[in-house]
């Protein structure tokens, strides 16, 4: 046993056990790699809940937006001229505003292109053919430039679309192939797949959504309209080899990693680089990625100084990746364990308040969550966040109604939080609930002028034929998905 293997067996398997247990957590693996091999990995927990079976270094898991970097390295290997609009590869992409010829690749890859973000991800309704991503890239002639390309970074999964379709369309094959071919097999990466129907069932982690976590029947976050963005399957023993393959020979992914636009969120995101947040940990350079999509948590990190990085799947929303991935680098860099810094040590408010909500009914949760918050010294945490990470990806799946009982006891618990309505009012959209929607979205921006993301629903509601006037009206609803604290957006 390496003395790293050691010290893993002292402080993060112990504490990531804490957390499978304190934050009712599904499934989860981690790895770490150093000095040129894979010095950890570990896999922790369920594939499923409705099976048992466990989750091992090997079970593969849809990343979301881990699968930038992926597509920021085809893109750029391509050896394209990064600065030439994009229209030179794509002529069909048009804008509303005729300014599609101002945007360049290294826009794209930087999030700084102003082309407006995905409204519906639709991930209820799949768009699987290889005409997918083209199709996307051509439903971008109604939108309009958001800023000057360059001007501002905006954190933006259509601009991953277009940059996609640009690897595609050089490379004559379609998207999930082209990736395969320049980066997934060069880097040993055999059973990684952008392609859902090639993910081998023994292998497969299932999503798990609400609280408890459940398996949304026939739903997952997967459609080829968004596969630059998001729909990448991998294992933490691949990712380990990819790791390893960039900082054996980092000459490439050195031009990725220069900062090219500030983000402002330090110290993981300080700036955006091609395909690469850059920022640093306990003041050595830091590059790396997350991801979140309904039901999936994903985060990796590299210290390339150090040879040292750090990758965690996980098959919730619920799962803290960020404060995993944070001890894991820091008993890589074999740091005191007094000074390993852990985030949520105490359990989220929605696990006591979902048990008691399925053993006992509303009212019991009601009371349940009133007892813990007032309780001295605190017991749970009791921050929104934690909620708003149990609803979110049920009603983006466009199944609110298993997330609904526990909607019900937030805006009773919490009638002042505006993201407690802004959420009942998504739902509410989802679900054709137009008038509902618009009333409880405004009540939302009452409560807070600043919340963009209720702003941003609200608007799109009143665009909408029948708001107030034809309540009975069923449209489809925006699924706008939810910003990130963390790195800016939630990056799907």
């Amino acid at each position: 046993m390496t003395a790293l293997e050691r010290r893993a067996e002292t402080s993060l398997w112990p504490l990531i056990s804490q957390f499978m247990r304190t934050q009712g957590l599904a499934g989860l693996a981690v790895a770490v790699v150093q000095d040129g091999e894979v010095a950890l990995a570990r896999g922790f927990g369920t594939r499923d809940v409705r099976t048992g079976d466990p989750v091992t270094p090997d079970t593969l898991f849809h990343l979301a937006s881990v699968s930038k970097p992926f597509v920021a390295t085809a893109a750029v290997g391509l050896a394209l001229d990064l600065d030439a609009p994009v229209i030179r590869w794509i002529p069909e992409l048009t804008l509303a505003d005729g300014r599609q010829s101002e945007i360049t690749l290294r826009h794209l890859l930087t999030h700084t292109s102003g082309i407006p973000d995905v409204v519906d991800y639709e991930w209820h309704d799949p768009q699987l053919g290889d005409d997918a991503l083209a199709e996307f890239v051509r439903s971008l002639s109604g939108a309009r430039l958001t800023s000057d390309p360059g001007a501002e970074y905006a954190y933006c999964n259509a601009g991953y679309e277009v940059l996609g379709h640009v690897v595609a369309t050089v490379t004559g094959r379609t998207f999930e192939a082209a990736m395969t071919e320049l980066v997934l097999d060069p880097a040993g990466m055999v059973h990684s797949t952008f392609l859902r129907a090639d993910v081998p069932s023994e292998l497969a982690s299932s999503p798990h959504v609400g609280a408890p976590l459940v398996v949304p029947p026939g739903a997952y976050p997967y459609t080829r309209r968004h596969a630059p963005s998001s729909t990448l399957h991998s294992s933490v023993t691949e990712l380990s080899r990819w790791m390893l393959t960039i900082l054996a020979d980092p000459g490439a992914a050195e031009q990725m990693w220069q900062p090219r636009a500030e983000v402002g969120d330090p110290p993981w995101s300080e700036s955006m680089g091609m395909g690469w947040f850059v920022g640093t940990h306990r003041g050595h350079r830091m590059v790396g990625h997350s991801g979140a999509d309904p039901g999936f948590n994903s985060r990796f990190a590299l210290l390339p100084d150090r040879g040292t990085g750090a990758v965690v799947l996980a098959n919730s929303n619920t799962a803290p990746t960020r404060a995993v991935v944070r001890a894991a680098l820091d008993v890589a860099l074999d740091l005191p364990a007094e000074a390993i810094e852990v985030d949520a040590q105490l359990p989220p408010i929605t696990v006591p308040v979902a048990a008691a909500l399925q053993a006992a009914g509303a009212e019991a949760a009601v009371e349940t969550f009133r007892r813990l918050e007032r309780a001295v010294p605190a017991q749970v945490d009791v921050d929104d966040g934690h909620l708003e990470d149990a609803v979110w990806g049920a009603i983006e799946l466009h199944r609110p109604e298993l997330v609904r009982p526990l909607l019900d006891v937030w805006t009773t618990v919490r009638p002042d939080s505006s993201q407690a309505w802004a959420m009942t009012g998504w739902a509410d959209l989802v679900e054709g609930d137009t008038r509902s929607a618009g009333e409880l979205l405004r009540r939302a921006v009452d409560l807070d002028p600043e919340n963009d993301e209720a702003a941003a629903l609200l608007r799109g509601v009143e665009r909408l034929p029948g708001t107030v006037s034809d309540p009975g009206r069923v449209v489809r609803g925006t699924g706008e998905k939810p910003p990130d604290a963390a790195a800016g957006t939630r990056e799907s």
